[in-house]
């Protein structure tokens, strides 16, 4: 369905909405109750019905935003404004990334709970899970209980276009544009309203951290591998926080021991979830390749009985190829044999770490001590994509909002 004002983008849903109506809209007060009822209703038919099981993303997402999350989200938000007045920007406009399709909703759903009209631009490149997914939102934005919902929101499609994505950033109070560098740098010179504002979510480079010693007498080790498979092979390991280094901590004998096990564990799971893609195989080929030409150090390329996993151990921290990293069960390894050491891998480009046998003290006493330049969340592994409030060093909820002072 095309939309009414002649600007050429798609209205994806509502399906019958139109632009002049949403823009003169007014915000609504934080976590009204409608617009819970509204998510509520999303995540219950998400998590109830068998057939959305064939997408492990739109379930995860649906756990998310369950009611007792959202509770959670509602009572943090409260205590952290307790009497100062917080207030919805305005309207919001989210740039959705094309390699992990549904973070569209996250954006979309914590500017709409503290009461911001939305409007998400999405992929020309449609997956069958987002399709279903806007489906459904049609579906239930639909329902007459849902009508001053359905008139705060617009999830719009179009090719690239710098004149569409001008006229929405001149209409917007925040632009949020998930993306490459080279699109947020195009983007970004893209004007917005003076008083407007902006997040910005660039291509980021995430990695698990073992320690040996803990991995070697683990009872659980095919749980942590099935929690690594998780992490890293949703999306392609081409998410943000998908791990692509392993770095392990210990003596070399310990992490020798450990390696081995590992990787062979993990060969043993990736075999009987996924088949082997020869172009994929061939550009990690190449990627390895290139990496060895224009190392710095000592690489080593490691076999794998499976063209699913590829390996890379890197000696010179500075050979940790972040840009050039192609995904699809590429993975760089590094040894460290004291935390402090990873101090030196880590760049402002670093986002997530995923770990398995640090404590968290331990972790919390060395990001105090040290506060290196990179590292925005530390989660156990399993959790990489697992999406939060708080992402890439943001408060959503805090940013979507603005603080009004009252001080007669």
């Amino acid at each position: 369905m095309k939309n009414k004002t002649g600007i050429p983008y798609e209205i994806l849903a509502p399906l019958d909405s139109d632009e002049v109506i949403i823009f003169k809209e007014k915000i609504l007060k934080p976590f009204d109750s409608n617009v819970l009822a509204f998510i509520n209703e999303v995540s219950n038919l998400i998590l109830k019905d068998p057939s959305f099981r064939r997408y492990p993303e739109l379930v995860a997402m649906a756990f998310w935003m369950r009611k007792s999350n959202i509770s959670k989200l509602k009572t943090d938000f409260e205590t952290e404004k307790g009497d100062r007045l917080w207030s919805a920007r305005g309207v919001v406009f989210h740039i959705a990334p094309s390699n992990v399709d549904t973070i569209f909703i996250y954006s979309w759903f914590l500017s709409m709970l503290v009461g911001n009209i939305n409007i998400v631009r999405i992929s020309s490149r449609l997956n069958e899970p987002v399709r279903v997914l806007i489906d459904l939102i049609n579906k239930i934005a639909n329902k007459e209980e849902y009508s001053e919902i359905k008139n705060r929101f617009l999830i719009i499609q179009y090719e690239r276009n710098d004149e569409i994505t001008g006229h929405f950033s001149s209409a917007c109070d925040v632009r949020v544009i998930w993306g490459g560098d080279e699109t947020i740098k195009r983007i970004r010179q893209i004007p917005l309203d003076p008083t407007a504002t902006e997040l910005i979510f660039a291509d980021k480079f995430s990695f698990s951290l073992i320690n040996a010693d803990i991995f070697n007498s683990s009872d659980s080790k095919s749980e942590l591998i099935n929690n690594f498979y998780n992490d890293a092979y949703w999306f392609g390991q081409n998410a943000c926080s998908s791990p692509r280094l392993v770095v392990w901590l210990g003596k070399a004998d310990a992490i020798d021991k450990a390696r081995k096990e590992f990787w062979s564990l993990l060969s043993v799971s990736v075999k009987k979830k996924l088949e082997n893609a020869p172009a994929v195989a061939v550009t990690k080929l190449v990627s390895e390749c290139a990496l060895a030409i224009n190392s710095r150090g000592d690489v080593r390329m490691e076999e794998s009985d499976t063209s699913l996993i590829n390996r890379i151990f890197i000696n010179d921290p500075d050979d940790i190829d972040r840009e050039g990293h192609c995904g699809g069960g590429l993975f760089y390894e590094f040894k460290i044999e004291k935390l402090e050491e990873l101090l030196k891998i880590i760049k402002p480009k670093d986002q997530t770490i995923s770990v398995f046998g640090v404590s968290e003290e331990a972790l919390r006493k060395l990001m105090e001590n040290y506060r290196p330049p990179g590292v925005n969340r530390i989660v156990p592994v399993g959790r990489s994509l697992n999406f939060s409030s708080i992402w890439d060093g943001y408060n959503l909820l805090r940013e979507f909002c603005r603080e009004i002072d009252i001080a007669v």
